[in-house]
């Protein structure tokens, strides 16, 4: 019953009745059933009188245990007339299979049991949320400390917003997936809705759009922090803010905005093609995959570049013991997830990825955010004395509030008579006391 099946059934049909034609002459005293192809499955020449007997048409998980039992026991039964003509088959069998093992068979969304794909998906999920999570506390906190705005945290700003839009699209955009939601179960070959494709192509879109977004702005932190350790340092100035707005957010738009207008032209001439998919094909994919390949090679160049001048610096000051030039560099390798260079070796997919590929490129992609809130906020030493010192601003205020209430709460109720009698203010009477 699934395309694969069928389209295999019928050809196999289609030879075995030129095969027939052929041989008929040879055997024109026998009287046979010829070969014919019932809509699921092939059945082959059989004598007149004989019952023929085929498996469903299934595909069965073969990994879930008693399916394999059950694809060899159900079967499909049809009898040859004595005229030489087919009798109707009996699925009776077949329907008790999509009846009581539903479990068994691919078919109305459901595939066979995958704990790989299962573990990939539930890791890059769990990895999303918590990161979308740590993100939107970082900018927060970025946002409410006055005392630490400057042109770096609005690039950390900008840096932690798309990896926040790319974390809750891309986890959408799984769940929909994952769930179907963008087809009809009710076949047992899923039809699509089409009705939802504008809504899937927009997900989709907004998919690509973030990611590239995203290392635009891994290359934009690449770039600034190379520029603090050279020459340009030097420059009283900063770069104009709209100059890294349209590098982070312009220009992902006009390289994915390309990619949907060629893409969109070669889904449109395949009548199968539904939602862009399958959208990582073509010569055209290069478009994203260079952009952000390019990207990601500049930031290893920059970082290369800080290494190097971080070690001469050291060596000029005669203090470049061993010891102290391999902890800086170390140090300065927690630059590689924050600047998305550990994703270049993601660029090579293997044609059959292992278990240990796909769980590897699930946590390095989707652990970055974390790594971003982490190293760029939780631990940064401005924005923890600046929670400090509000921190401090805080304690003072709830401890002051107190100690004014029990004052005014300490006069005696006597001298508030008073005070209410004369008309006169708590001062002047104190002062006519005195």
């Amino acid at each position: 019953m699934s395309g694969s099946v069928i389209g295999r059934e019928r050809n196999t049909c289609l030879e075995l009745v030129d095969q027939y034609i052929q041989t008929t002459a040879t055997e024109a005293n026998s009287t046979y059933c010829m070969a014919n192809f019932d809509r699921s499955l092939c059945w082959q020449k059989t004598a007149s009188g004989e019952v023929a007997q085929r498996k469903c048409p299934f595909s069965y998980c073969l990994n879930v245990e008693g399916c394999e039992e059950i694809g060899n026991n159900y079967t499909v039964k049809r009898i040859c007339n004595e005229n030489g003509s087919w009798a109707e088959p009996m699925y009776a069998q077949c329907i008790d299979v999509l009846k009581y093992h539903p479990h068994c068979i691919v078919g109305f969304c459901r595939t066979c049991p995958d704990l790989l794909r299962e573990m990939v998906i539930n890791v890059s999920l769990t990895l999303s949320i918590v990161s979308v999570a740590l993100l939107l506390t970082a900018l927060i906190l970025f946002s409410i400390l006055d005392s630490i705005q400057c042109q770096r945290l609005s690039i950390h700003k900008n840096l932690a917003s798309s990896f926040v839009f790319r974390f809750t699209v891309l986890a959408l955009w799984t769940v929909a997936q994952t769930t179907n939601f963008f087809q009809d179960c009710s076949y047992y070959n899923s039809m699509p809705l089409y009705e939802y494709e504008w809504i899937c192509k927009l997900l989709l879109w907004l998919v690509i759009y973030f990611q590239v977004a995203s290392v635009m702005w891994m290359l934009i932190e690449g770039g600034y922090l190379y520029s603090r350790f050279t020459v340009f340092a030097m420059r009283s100035a900063d770069y104009p803010n709209y100059a890294f707005l349209f590098c982070g957010w312009g220009v992902p738009f006009a390289v994915v905005v390309s990619w949907t207008i060629i893409h969109q032209k070669r889904s449109s001439q395949n009548q199968n093609s539904f939602c862009w998919l399958p959208y990582a094909q073509g010569a055209h994919l290069w478009i994203l995959s260079a952009t952000m390949g390019l990207a990601l090679i500049l930031n290893l160049l920059f970082l290369l570049g800080i290494v190097l001048i971080l070690v001469q610096k050291l060596r000029a000051e005669n203090t470049a013991e061993s010891k102290k030039i391999w902890r800086t560099v170390k140090s300065t390798l927690l630059l590689v997830p924050l600047l998305g260079v550990s994703n270049i070796p993601l660029f090579y997919e293997p044609s059959q990825p292992s278990s240990v590929y796909m769980l590897g490129s699930a946590i390095l992609q989707h652990s970055q955010g974390i790594f971003i809130a982490v190293l760029y906020c939780f631990l940064n030493g401005e924005v923890q004395n600046a929670m400090k010192r509000q921190l401090l601003k805080l304690k003072m205020h709830i401890l002051s509030e107190p100690r004014f209430e029990i004052e005014r709460s300490y006069i005696p109720h006597e001298i508030n008579k008073l005070d209410s009698k004369l008309g006169m203010p708590m001062g002047k009477l104190n002062n006519t006391d005195g």
